[in-house]
């Protein structure tokens, strides 16, 4: 067979021979690139991701074995201030940016957060929650990025 295929190649023209050379160049170059680059390249990404989710499915698990170790206090702890000062400035402490706060009143307050990670808004939410700030309303929306953004209404307890 490779014979065969010599003898024909010998009897083209130097055309022809320079025509089946940049074929074969283009035909190895759409191999190269279709058969093994993409497929390398797509397992890859599927790898970041899974890992990505491995390491905050692994946080996730932690900090909830962390948070059934803790024990349990019989009341909450005390706040000192006014509830609005008190909630923007945790937030503020966690890394979330509140972006509309209203007070309603001495022991209620209204707040719109734009964009947090889940973990961040709800661990903050425990903590303020053990600080003696109850939780009326709450509703949670995807954001994008992996991020929700989220309408509360606190109360003081």
């Amino acid at each position: 067979m490779i014979e065969s295929l010599a003898t024909w190649f010998l009897a083209l023209s130097r055309r022809e021979k320079i025509l089946i050379g940049i074929l074969a160049i283009l035909l190895g170059g759409t191999v190269a690139v279709y058969g093994i680059y993409r497929p390398m390249a797509g397992a890859i990404d599927r790898a970041e991701e899974r890992y990505t989710q491995s390491v905050e499915r692994q946080t996730r698990i932690e900090s909830k074995v962390a948070a059934l170790k803790k024990p349990v206090a019989d009341a909450p702890r005390s706040r000192n201030g006014a509830i609005d000062l008190f909630v923007s400035q945790t937030a503020g402490e966690t890394g979330i940016a509140v972006g509309k706060i209203e007070l309603q009143g001495d022991d209620r307050v209204n707040l719109v957060v734009d964009s947090a990670k889940p973990t961040a808004l709800f661990g903050w939410l425990a903590r303020i929650e053990a600080d003696g700030v109850g939780i009326e309303t709450l509703t949670v929306s995807p954001a994008g990025n992996g991020t929700v953004s989220a309408n509360l209404t606190l109360r003081a307890n």
